[in-house]
């Protein structure tokens, strides 16, 4: 397939331009994705308007679905006119971690929307292996949403959620949220997700997170308190990247509880001699998690997170709060950036009209 389509490129930290490109040539096991929606993460501001990417120019945007409108010679026939959710990661395979499957940690790995180019585009060249095709019966759109389930998925599963825990999340976010919906689906008993902005939280106690608490520390604190008889949570997750929730929120912790950082901080943090005594004391756990997980690429949690989304275990139109076309990529950057209205997931629709 030849000729010119449009794509939000990169030429510099925050030069952000509405052009047309040419449209991707397919290598033998390439497929082209026309792009039905591509969400914006949290992750691509600082790509667009401070850090940039790995090179310039670049299409960013990296969770996203679409149709297959085009194979490469030696794709299988069947995948045409698939609508499929798109993996970005491409990992290396010759690496110590590709070797033994953890090819989130792959050291040379490739990833759609900051190395090479992504969603924000009509149309993506995708290797074959990274799709996972979508049922019929899911909305085209919500393919934009099995990357972040997935992200949210693994950290729920490496930090550890038991049958019966009280979980503490801060921070509903599109990560923050999808980290409640699993901690629910994992058994936990309750489900504390917590933030500051009162329309988030409605929105999560319509999901079905009935515990979820608009209020400070201090107010969770009193609430997990009652709830767990002062015994404290077993797991808290941190994912509105607030330093100070970092300290605070160890001190909600039982004996031998766990810690899952999931927000990327802004500014360096500083762990105060109060929160680190916690840790010792109470022989706490930090459970770093990174990308989502796979046992055999591309599988495990993208077809879990597609089972949850087809079963609705875990729920996705109530968060979406934009639309836009791609010729609006900039204005939907900005809303996230400014924040002087209200948002929760932005969505780039190609094909919607301006």
């Amino acid at each position: 397939m030849e000729g010119k389509m449009k794509a939000a490129v990169l030429h510099g930290i925050n030069d952000l331009r509405i052009e047309e490109v040419e449209i991707p040539r397919l290598d033998e096991h390439d497929v082209l994705v026309r792009v039905s929606a591509c969400g914006v993460c949290g992750s691509d501001l600082p790509r667009i308007l401070t850090q940039g990417t790995y090179h310039f120019p670049t299409i960013p945007g990296h969770e996203f679905g679409g149709e297959v409108v085009a194979i490469g010679s030696c794709v299988k026939q069947n995948l045409l006119h698939k609508n499929v959710a798109v993996i970005p990661l491409i990992p290396c395979r010759t690496c110590k971690s590709c070797e033994v499957g953890d090819f989130a940690q792959c050291e040379n790995y490739d990833f759609l929307g900051s190395r090479s180019d992504g969603g924000f585009a009509e149309y993506v060249k995708v290797p074959e292996e990274n799709l996972v095709i979508m049922p019929d019966q899911v909305k085209p759109e919500t393919a934009a949403f099995l990357e972040p389930i997935s992200v949210a998925l693994h950290v729920v599963s490496n930090t550890g959620v038991n049958f019966g825990d009280d979980v503490v999340v801060f921070g509903l976010g599109a990560i923050g949220i999808f980290v409640a919906q699993w901690a629910k689906a994992f058994g936990a008993s309750h489900v504390f997700a917590v933030d500051l902005d009162p329309k988030k939280v409605e929105i999560a106690r319509q999901l079905g997170l009935t515990d979820a608490v608009c209020g400070s520390i201090d107010e969770v604190r009193k609430i997990v308190e009652k709830a767990t008889s002062h015994a404290g949570c077993d797991v808290v997750f941190e994912a509105s990247g607030a330093p100070v929730v970092f300290n605070q929120a160890m001190q909600l912790l039982k004996q031998n509880g766990r810690f899952g950082p999931v927000g990327r901080p802004v500014k360096d943090l500083t762990v105060s001699v109060k929160t680190y005594e916690t840790i010792l004391r109470r022989q706490l756990t930090i459970k770093g998690t990174w990308s989502f997980e796979f046992k055999r690429f591309p599988h495990n949690a993208w077809d879990i997170s597609l089972e949850a989304l087809q079963k609705g275990i875990i729920q996705t139109d109530a968060i979406i709060s934009h639309r836009f076309p791609l010729s609006k990529t900039k204005e939907a950057v900005e809303v996230m950036a400014e924040k002087k209205e209200f948002f929760y997931k932005i969505l780039i629709v190609p094909e919607m009209k301006p």
